[in-house]
């Protein structure tokens, strides 16, 4: 069985950064060391007064999380050979919604914002899902 690290390991690694092609960093020098990856997000604030509030990173991480888990669930309905169904209010025109909201920045956004919301979707693949979403229930529903 593999010995735990100590401390210092990670600590070594926010300071110094690290290069893995399924994580990407979005944190600001002297601001936040950050990493999105498929399965979560890693955030240490390193000034308060300017970095992402724990509200902001939350959201962002639970909004696409349930994302995921919705188109998720029309892409098995397409595999198992059925078309997929779901509330009219959650059809193609719900899924084109939260597409631009989530790809698209606000002018109130900060940059550590728009950069965190660009890294989780890109190692998510969450974009991805949501046009193929749109696209099976442009034809098939709602």
């Amino acid at each position: 069985m593999p010995a735990p690290l100590d401390g210092s390991v990670e600590e070594s690694l926010l300071a110094t950064g690290f290069d893995h092609p399924d994580i990407v960093s979005f944190g600001v020098r002297g601001v936040s060391a950050a990493y999105a990856g498929w399965s979560g997000v890693a955030y240490a604030s390193h000034s308060r007064e300017r970095s992402l509030s724990i509200d902001e990173l939350v959201s962002c991480e639970l909004t696409v999380q349930a994302l995921r888990c919705f188109t998720r669930q029309i892409q098995q309905m397409i595999e198992d050979g059925q078309d997929p169904s779901v509330p009219e209010r959650h059809g193609w025109r719900f899924l084109r919604a939260a597409y631009s909201r989530l790809t698209t920045a606000r002018a109130q956004e900060t940059a550590q914002h728009v950069l965190m919301r660009e890294a989780i979707l890109k190692t998510s693949g969450l974009a991805e899902r949501l046009r193929a979403g749109q696209d099976a229930s442009h034809e098939g529903f709602g």
